[in-house]
């Protein structure tokens, strides 16, 4: 945990007086690669850039994240022993106090490119690896430009209780919530043309006189939300080869749609924004103007669930049959609001890929994780997507609260039924309880008690170990959890190895198996030959095949 020797001590106040218009955009790096690599364009930034810039606010934006998760192998990475820093090293340089040659590269590689003269620097924080950069970005901001006014804002700003972020200081504001109408009226209250005190912005959060003042969180409605607009930014960055076009391919981010329409008990998804839907008259309008202004047909549809209207849904496939036939998507799903008809539909208007939300495959599970869904339909619809052609990217959990035998066997079965098929693809990963969940906040209502957050260093994730009620202790629980992650052993090794299958195409790799490559590294512990050659034909199977880049 963080200490009082690592927190900011000077806040920095609210007491500027920018005179110059221009408000910068920055999507910032990260302080460490376990970041999920995938080439996503930055969405709401583009989304604020195009708000600020209809009201003939000068505006200019950058995004950094691309370059440091592909492009920059010497940058410092926490999680990197080759690249690593301490803590100390860290608060050091953000306290002025200390310095290191990595984090002094990094601040001057970045820092140098930003303009220095605006009014206002807002930052864009999408992710927790993030949050740290921005820190040293802003301090490199007040050295050359005192005056300015500094925002940090974002999904991790909306989620976070302050706690996570006022104690560091850096920025004049933080903004919960939209950023489109705070960050407006920000910059007319600067600049002198706005007739309300800050008090008035919505969202915004702030220190007087060591107060913290906080507005109710903003909102925008989603019809207000405007499309993206990329200006600025080099597209190239952001193409990648995906199997569907065999070449490098742009993939425009857009939703239909703002917030989370489920309440899942271990997600923090729900703070984010309300769930609200576009209409299909501005999706299709938005849609044609990003396809023909970027020369581009494939879109991310960044919605947290596509189909939280299904009836809306039908009704855009339907437009998009008729209005917009050449354009390809993928998007997430959940289970509920989806049927075969609409599995159809959605195939017919684009479609290639859908993100199952599913976590577990044993009922009781579902239900403690608030899913809510039949098992048997999630079967049903999974077989039904593959029988349509769309590809299935189906994310799960272990080591879930009450684990049981029952949640093992379900895992292995679902692997089993599809880990050969070469639509369907597994994303497992470990159960963590998560601060600001609904799980944390009410433990009991899920049997859980003495919830106990893990220490360790700041730079990691925030989560909880716990007990459950008249059962097992943190220990015992520990145990279990150990004893079915050895149980999943070789499932999790078949969803390894099917997914640096994925995709192959050459030759000799589409008549190799999941099951054949596991079956290989079991060996290694008998012979030190098949040992050799298995490592060296999975290593030429990685080298020759694509990563699986189709993640939101």
């Amino acid at each position: 945990m963080v200490g009082e020797e690592n927190t900011i001590t000077h806040i920095v106040g609210p007491d500027r007086s920018p005179k110059d218009p221009r408000v910068v955009l920055i999507h910032p790096p990260a302080i460490s690669k376990r970041y999920l690599k995938t080439k996503f364009m930055p969405y709401g930034m583009a989304v604020l850039y195009a708000f600020l810039k209809e009201r003939s606010v000068p505006v200019v934006q950058y995004d950094f994240l691309m370059e440091y998760l592909f492009d920059a192998a010497d940058d410092i990475d926490y999680h990197n022993p080759d690249q690593r820093f301490s803590e100390d090293d860290f608060f050091g340089v953000l306290h002025t106090s200390g310095s290191h040659p990595g984090i002094d590269a990094f601040v001057e590689k970045y820092g140098s490119r930003i303009i220095r003269g605006a009014g206002i620097y807002a930052f864009s924080i999408v992710a927790y690896h993030q949050f740290w950069a921005s820190l040293l970005l802003a301090r490199f901001i007040r050295k050359f430009n005192p005056d300015a006014v500094i925002v940090f804002g974002g999904p991790f700003i909306t989620i976070r209780p302050l706690k996570s972020f006022v104690p560091y200081g850096a920025a004049d504001y933080w903004v919960k919530g939209s950023g489109e109408i705070p960050l407006f009226m920000l910059h007319s209250l600067y600049q002198g043309t706005g007739r309300f005190s800050r008090e008035d912005i919505p969202g915004i959060i702030y220190l007087d006189e060591g107060n913290v003042f906080q507005a109710p969180q903003s909102r925008l409605a989603a019809e207000e939300e405007l499309a993206p607009d990329f200006e600025g930014l080099s597209l190239d960055q952001y193409r990648y080869e995906h199997l569907l076009t065999g070449e490098p391919t742009l993939f425009l981010p857009y939703r239909i749609s703002k917030g989370c329409p489920s309440r899942c008990t271990f997600c923090t998804g729900r703070l984010v924004d309300h769930y609200d839907v576009k209409s299909v008259h501005k999706v299709i309008q938005e849609l044609s103007n990003l396809s023909r202004k970027y020369r581009a047909s494939f879109f991310q549809f960044a919605d947290a669930s596509i189909n939280g209207n299904p009836r809306r849904l039908a009704e855009l496939c339907d437009r998009l049959i008729a209005a917009l036939p050449e354009i390809r998507w993928y998007a997430y799903a959940k289970v509920n609001g989806f049927s075969p008809a609409l599995l159809k539909k959605v195939k017919n208007a684009g479609c290639f890929s859908l993100f199952w939300g599913v976590e577990s495959a044993h009922q009781p599970t579902v239900q403690m994780l608030g899913k809510r869904f039949d098992i048997g339909k999630m079967f049903e619809l999974i077989d039904e997507a593959v029988a349509v052609g769309i590809k299935n990217y189906i994310h799960l959990m272990y080591n879930t609260p009450h684990e049981s035998t029952g949640d093992v066997e379900a895992f292995i079965q679902l692997v089993d039924r599809y880990v050969d098929s070469g639509q369907v693809v597994f994303l497992p990963q470990r159960f963590l309880l998560e601060p600001q969940s609904l799980m944390a906040e009410s433990p009991r209502d899920y049997g859980l008690i003495n919830l106990t957050e893990v220490g360790g260093s700041v730079f990691e994730r925030e989560q909880f170990v716990y007990e459950e009620i008249d059962g097992p202790d943190h220990e015992s629980i520990s145990a279990r959890n150990k004893r079915n992650q050895e149980m999943l052993a070789h499932h999790l090794d078949l969803i390894r190895y099917r997914n640096i299958l994925d995709g192959q195409r050459m030759g000799l790799m589409r008549w190799l198996s999941p099951s054949l490559l596991a079956r290989s590294e079991r060996l290694l512990a008998r012979s030190r030959l098949t040992g050799k050659v298995h490592r060296a034909l999975v290593g030429w199977i990685e080298s020759k095949g694509s990563a699986i880049k189709e993640k939101l």
